[in-house]
């Protein structure tokens, strides 16, 4: 302006100058006045005028103006040179513009303007940073070719590359190379190296490459010290991190909030939240203020240290600070509250964050439904779930798998498998987590074919299964009781280096010892050990359980103590499964040994462990203990179950001490616990056994009016108490009535009313419902088959009238299993006689007593016998016969039995082809 008052002109390099100024003081709109004024002057810019306005634009951001620019500087005839070229394509690189950048170089190369080292390496650092690895080492060895060296940035950008990528050797191989030129590293190249070691957890290595720049003569700055503390604090080695933090302060660098926020981030995950706190603390005392990632990351480690109460206020100090409370922060407080199951108060909080003018993303809506589904909220997830599109939110793969287990776990398994079918209409890949989530409830309803035609398409699909899918195969797999099936699973899982975990070793564990087999179960174990996996509480007490369930209480006591010994604390399970185990073999001082051991460490009885001793001391006879310990129960304010009632109820009953039942049947509904059909069914059988049938009677007719349906057992119990008192018609009547009222009568309840027909003399009613029992699939229970032999033998049977066939046959194969086969040879021979013929499971019946009996020469007669009297032998009569043989060792035999059956078109069982392959 002073110039323009004294009417000197300026030129263009002054304008320019001004432009530049401008441009170093922010202000460019200005810079582009003066462009303006340049040309009502009619002056020419110079190509360094349009480079200082370009380079102000990348400086600035604004690319695409730049790049608009730059056409408009060659439409004017400037030539650009190497430096606007450097300064557009940088800015493109920065803004993710990669291609773009490439091309310009292009054009930069027809134009004829050389790149130099710094054109080169701003777009290698854009492939790189773009995984585009093999695109980058191209341009680096064109770069070469062309004679330009590169730089320690170029090197740095090629290593950080390497690095991400994590190929170790290339990076060791860049660095030796750039040595070999004679380019020092600096910092930068270091810390790139530290950082990519500490994320692969190789923080000491990370140390090594800190002391080798010591001794290149590079000084450690911030950002390494900062870097080398993260790594220790992802291990959880805190000593370690804090050695670090104290040798940078003595270096003179001053830690700064990222410092300290990357301390209290690693005590948070080793819950060691009370120095957390103190480094908090000490953050203010040196005025250093803590930003949204120190709160947010303290906030999380309370609510995972249990200490919700201290998050909580911590939430409002942020709050009241005016720190700024982010997305995250709020997804951290969410997950702090639904944790711990309070949905409620974390649904308050979404909507104070809305109304707060944040808006919640995916994150903070998978928490809320998860929630929802875990407080089995599954219509208020699945709205929340469909409003998503409203939010312009689109359901991740996590939100499908937390919806998809909801319903697994609300047995709603067609809705899941439907929700896991949408998936991929709704442009969502189902990964491992949501596959492994879909098959986990399959297996769980034991719809095991389903489930592994999800783990074949799974596979077909390239997603890789993992230890969880495997585990819950092998879970499935073991319910169905498909031992092979999961040693092919096993085995598999091994093969394709998939490590089993601490569950799946348990699974194994808890099926082998389910199935009695407890000494696999501990080899299993064993080999969980060798694996380096160590067993934790949950395989010491499936195994104790195990043991127990056998009555081996020695082994079980041996594995309890082995677990103390290996530094695993018992917990209450621990000590209910012992004690469960010693009351089921009568060894009651046993337990309450340890139900003093467990007062004297402090460990307080559940319910769980006052209902097993008491039901133990009443199998034990010692009632007056059982009624002691139950008041006890009451007085140390342990909740009493309807458990609880129903073992005083059936100890008392089983004493016969019907009335003191009565009275705490009453006083069980005087304390608001409403007694279930069970209850009903104790009190009803002392009735019955106390020859108070009326009283039953009534008991049993006002069930409908309690909202109780009456059981199978609640039928027996009363039919057998009239049959007791000879009262028969009232008894069958009763049982006809059973169907009607939609209870089908099961082998107990038949083996009820037919004992009660045999005790009062009334065979024939006892044969029909024999033969019916038979024709619905059940058998006679011991007592019964035992009943009715000692009837036949004494010739009883002659009052019943006109026996059948089906009634002889259930005779003698009583006769056979209980090793009376003279009897039952005898009733065989006498079935001419009693107008009636042997069919061929009749002679079958036979045949199986007597090879049964070694007589095989005897059986074998029998058989041929069976074509001479006019039937034919079929399927059940073959394999039989040559069933007999293979047992006794006459596999010869055996053999021409198997081809005479082959040729008539009859098949060897699945017993038969074990037997023979054997």
């Amino acid at each position: 302006k002073q110039m323009e008052s004294l009417g000197i002109k300026p030129n263009v390099y002054t304008l320019t100058v001004l432009i530049n100024c401008y441009s170093h003081l922010s202000h460019l709109h200005f810079g582009f006045s003066i462009l303006g004024k340049m040309f009502k002057l009619g002056l020419k810019p110079t190509t360094v005028t349009f480079k200082t306005l370009i380079k102000g634009l990348c400086i600035e951001g604004k690319i695409q103006k730049a790049v608009r620019l730059y056409d408009q500087m060659v439409e004017t005839g400037c030539k650009p040179n190497e430096i606007t070229y450097n300064n557009i394509m940088n800015g493109l690189c920065k803004i993710g513009k990669t291609n773009v950048a490439l091309k310009l170089l292009q054009k930069m190369k027809n134009r004829g303007i050389e790149p130099n080292v710094v054109t080169y390496s701003a777009i290698i650092d854009s492939l790189c940073k773009d995984k585009l690895i093999t695109d980058a080492f191209n341009l680096f060895s064109e770069m070469k070719n062309k004679g330009i060296l590169p730089d320690c940035f170029t090197y740095n950008c090629l290593i950080q590359g390497v690095c991400n990528l994590e190929q170790w050797k290339e990076a060791t191989r860049l660095w030796n190379e750039m040595v070999a030129m004679n380019i020092i590293p600096d910092v930068v190249t270091f810390n790139i190296l530290v950082d990519a070691l500490c994320k692969e957890s190789l923080v000491y290595d990370a140390e090594g490459v800190v002391d080798t720049m010591i001794r290149r003569g590079e000084q450690p700055d911030k950002f390494t010290y900062n870097t080398l503390m993260d790594g220790y604090c992802l291990r959880g080695k805190m000593d370690e991190a804090n050695k670090v933090f104290d040798l940078m302060i003595f270096k003179g660098i001053l830690p700064d909030v990222r410092s300290y926020s990357i301390l209290i981030n690693g005590y948070c995950k080793c819950r060691r939240v009370d120095e957390a706190m103190r480094r908090f603390d000490e953050m203010s005392q040196i005025g250093l203020i803590p930003n949204t990632v120190t709160y947010t990351t303290l906030i999380g480690g309370l609510y995972l240290a249990g200490r919700d109460v201290a998050a909580k206020e911590l939430f409002k100090e942020m709050s009241a600070s005016g720190q700024p409370v982010n997305v995250v922060t709020c997804s951290t407080m969410l997950n702090g509250l639904c944790n711990l199951g309070n949905l409620d108060e974390a649904l308050e909080l979404f909507q104070a964050m809305k109304e707060n003018g944040l808006i919640p993303n995916i994150v903070c809506y998978n928490i809320i439904i998860d929630c929802m589904c875990k407080s089995g909220r599954i219509e208020d997830a699945r709205e929340m779930f469909s409003s998503l599109p409203t939010k312009r939110l689109h359901p991740t793969v996590f939100t499908y798998s937390i919806m998809i287990n909801g319903m697994c776990k609300e047995g709603r398994l067609n809705e899941a498998y439907g929700m896991f079918r949408k998936m991929e209409d709704n442009g969502c890949l189902p990964d491992s987590c949501s596959y492994n989530t879909i098959i986990k409830g399959l297996c769980k309803d034991k719809l095991i074919t389903d489930a592994f035609n999800l783990f074949s398409q799974m596979k077909n699909k390239g997603i890789l299964p993992t230890c969880f899918t495997y585990s819950s195969l092998i879970q499935g797999v073991c319910n169905l009781g498909q031992w092979k099936e999961a040693i092919i699973l096993w085995n598999e899982m091994v093969a394709m280096n998939i490590t089993p975990n601490v569950v799946t070793f348990n699974i194994l564990v808890d099926a082998l010892c389910k199935e009695g087999l407890v000494s696999d179960a501990e080899g299993v174990v064993d080999t969980m050990i060798r694996r380096g996996e160590q067993p934790n509480i949950i395989t010491y007490n499936t195994l104790m359980d195990g043991y127990c369930l056998r009555g081996e209480m020695d082994d079980a006591r041996r594995v309890f103590d082995l677990m103390s010994s290996k530094g695993i604390l018992p917990d209450v399970r621990s000590y209910n499964i012992l004690i469960n185990g010693y009351c089921k073999c009568q060894r009651i001082d046993e337990d309450m040994i340890l139900f003093d051991e467990m007062s004297q460490i402090g460990m307080i009885p559940d319910t769980v462990t006052y209902n097993t001793l008491i039901g133990g001391l009443y199998l034990a006879g010692r009632d007056v203990a059982a009624k002691e310990l139950f008041n006890e129960m009451s007085a140390s304010g342990q909740p009493l179950s309807i458990v609880t009632y129903i073992t005083m109820l059936n100890g008392l009953c089983n004493h016969g001490n019907l009335d003191e039942a009565l009275e705490l049947f009453k006083a069980m509904k005087d304390n608001g616990l409403i007694p279930n059909i069970v209850c009903y069914n104790i009190i009803i059988d002392c009735m019955c056994k106390s020859g108070r049938i009326e009283d039953a009677r009534e008991m049993f007719s006002s069930l409908p009016t309690k909202r109780l349906h009456p059981t199978v057992f609640t039928y027996s119990i009363m039919i057998n108490g009239m049959c007791k008192e000879g009262r028969l018609n009232e008894a069958y009547g009763m049982f006809r009535k059973m169907e009607d009222n939609g209870c089908l009568p099961d082998s107990c309840s038949y083996n009820t009313i037919i004992k009660g027909f045999l005790r009062n003399k009334d065979t024939s009613k006892a044969m029909q419902l024999l033969e019916e029992m038979v024709n619905r699939g059940f058998s006679a229970d011991a007592s019964t088959v035992e009943m009715i032999l000692n009837i036949f033998c004494a010739r009883e049977y002659e009052r019943c009238k006109d026996p059948n066939i089906v009634c002889y046959n259930i005779i003698i194969d009583c006769m056979c299993k209980s090793g009376r086969i003279e009897d039952a040879r005898e009733m065989f021979s006498s079935l001419p006689a009693n107008r009636l013929h042997p069919t061929v499971f009749t002679y079958t019946i036979m045949i199986n007593g007597l090879c049964k009996e070694g007589m095989l020469n005897e059986a074998y007669g029998l058989f041929r016998k069976i074509e001479d009297n006019g039937r034919l032998p079929d399927s059940c009569s073959y394999n039989t016969i040559i069933r007999g043989f293979l047992q006794n060792k006459e596999t010869s035999k055996a053999m021409q039995f198997l081809e005479e059956m082959v040729n008539r078109g009859f098949f060897a069982d699945a017993s038969i082809v074990e037997m023979i392959l054997n």
